[in-house]
């Protein structure tokens, strides 16, 4: 999407602010923000681009899209082409022995390395979490709050 010139201008604005120290970077991207919301139009744009580009993205990671119907309707869940290395796909009615048997090890490794992120993820929340509520938990006692605990153990920290 080609920036509309409204933006390209407030960004150079906002922009000089901030180096000549006039503004922080935060505050500019307040600003920016606020002049970005007050153009719808532009706003649907972005949305649109986003979208689009995640699902590519997403449908580029996965093999074929979705949408594709099958060649062979006894698998309905599987794509016309899929990946036989890094950058190459080949039509499934297409493939050798070689071509299908790379397609597996694609498509393990690519499902593994989701499965293995996605999990890898779930367990930094909940051990982040866990530590908190570890240390947070036994300070709540008469009514305090989260906070409260916080501000106590800052203190023993000191």
């Amino acid at each position: 999407m080609k920036k509309p010139p409204w933006y390209t201008a407030e960004v150079a604005k906002v922009g000089m602010l901030v180096l000549d120290g006039e503004t922080t970077r935060e505050t500019a991207v307040a600003v920016l923000t606020r002049a970005v919301k007050a153009h719808p139009e532009h706003i649907d744009g972005l949305i649109a681009v986003d979208v689009a580009r995640e699902l590519s993205a997403w449908l580029k990671d996965h093999g074929a899209p979705a949408a594709q119907p099958s060649l062979f309707p006894d698998f309905p869940g599987l794509p016309r082409e899929m990946r036989v290395a890094p950058a190459k796909t080949a039509e499934v009615a297409d493939m050798t022995a070689e071509d299908l048997d790379h397609a597996k090890n694609m498509l393990l490794a690519r499902t593994k390395n989701a499965i293995d992120g996605v999990t890898a993820a779930a367990e930094r929340e909940r051990k982040a979490f866990m530590d908190f509520y570890n240390k947070v938990r036994p300070l709540l006692t008469d009514g305090l709050t989260v906070a409260d605990a916080m501000e106590k153990l800052a203190e023993k920290a000191a």
